[in-house]
């Protein structure tokens, strides 16, 4: 069945992915470590800035923000950066590989349609906009543990952003949050 072999999928991308061992690869330029810039003024939550991707957000009061692109296996990505509770974003990627945090930015070198192609396959994929940008909401609909997680997916400056909220709309404010203060630096 397609949407069973989907859900596999992106259980793969969403854990493995992000946080499983992966070969080097030397064609993939190194991770970005972020840091964290107290720049960002936000009505509510606190303030992030990335200072190297220049991404901003705000995110609620009183959860944490973990850099986890040089963490064993950040999957290739250029960036992965997790809020959550304090609780739900440990300070290094549990052994177990089954982690998936709260909120995650992962970005990936390249362009979008090639990192969204097995993302969006067997699942529901809608248009939106974040930070100006067109982007790609794809909601797991398929039954199983992932059901529910919602990927908001765009391109800029060759890079393909993946903003992820985990499965089962606990944290479906804090993804608004993250998604409506989202935004680049003008110019």
């Amino acid at each position: 069945m397609a949407s069973s072999r989907s859900l596999g999928v992106l259980l793969s991308l969403l854990a493995a992915a992000l946080f499983s061992g992966c070969g080097d690869d030397q064609s993939a330029p190194p991770p970005l470590q972020a840091t964290a810039s107290s720049s960002v003024d936000c009505k509510t939550g606190q303030g992030y800035q990335h200072t190297t991707l220049a991404y901003r957000l705000c995110f609620p009061s009183g959860w944490t923000r973990r850099d986890y692109t040089a963490e064993p296996g950040a999957g290739g990505a250029v960036s992965v950066v997790a809020f959550g509770p304090p609780s739900a974003v440990p300070a290094h990627v549990p052994a177990s590989g089954a982690f998936i945090p709260p909120i995650a930015v992962r970005v990936v070198a390249g362009p979008k349609d090639q990192a969204e192609a097995s993302l969006a396959l067997g699942n529901e994929v809608t248009q939106t906009t974040v930070a100006g940008i067109a982007s790609d909401k794809i909601v797991v609909s398929d039954s199983g543990p992932a059901t529910g997680a919602v990927i908001i997916v765009f391109e800029r400056q060759a890079n393909t952003f993946e903003i992820e909220e985990a499965p089962g709309g606990t944290y479906d404010a804090a993804f608004k949050l993250v998604l409506d203060s989202f935004s680049f630096p003008a110019g």
